[in-house]
């Protein structure tokens, strides 16, 4: 990874992107990662139709790979279509990073903000 990707990660775990959360979600989740204990509350609100996500805010706490991860995942999810949503996986995050891998020990932290979105909107279709 370039020097310019480990200065702008760092920037992202300091600053996080879309912190906080929304009054009144359409779709709230909270993950944990059983493994590290890394912790990530998520909150959507959708577009009129049910079909888009309108906005995203997010809290949590734990490692830099999981906080950053969903950090710059909450500004790909504003204005993504939750069919396209459920389909993406590690590979659609991996550019945000410069990186064309992640080490298999990191691999959960650095999806978990994803895997939490993907079951929000998948339990919110079963209801």
């Amino acid at each position: 990874m370039s020097d310019f990707y480990q200065e702008a990660l760092i920037a992202e775990y300091r600053e996080p992107r879309n912190q906080g959360a929304l009054v009144n979600p359409d779709i709230e989740h909270m993950e944990t990662n059983s493994s590290c204990g890394d912790q990530v509350t998520i909150t959507l609100k959708l577009s009129e139709d049910k079909k888009t996500i309108d906005d995203v805010k997010w809290s949590g706490k734990g490692c830099s790979v999981s906080q950053t991860s969903m950090s710059l995942l909450s500004d790909k999810l504003i204005g993504a279509d939750l069919d396209l949503v459920k389909t993406w996986q590690k590979q659609d995050l991996l550019p945000f990073f410069g990186m064309e891998d992640i080490a298999a020990g990191r691999e959960k932290c650095f999806t978990m903000g994803l895997m939490a979105v993907k079951k929000a909107i998948m339990n919110w279709e079963n209801k």
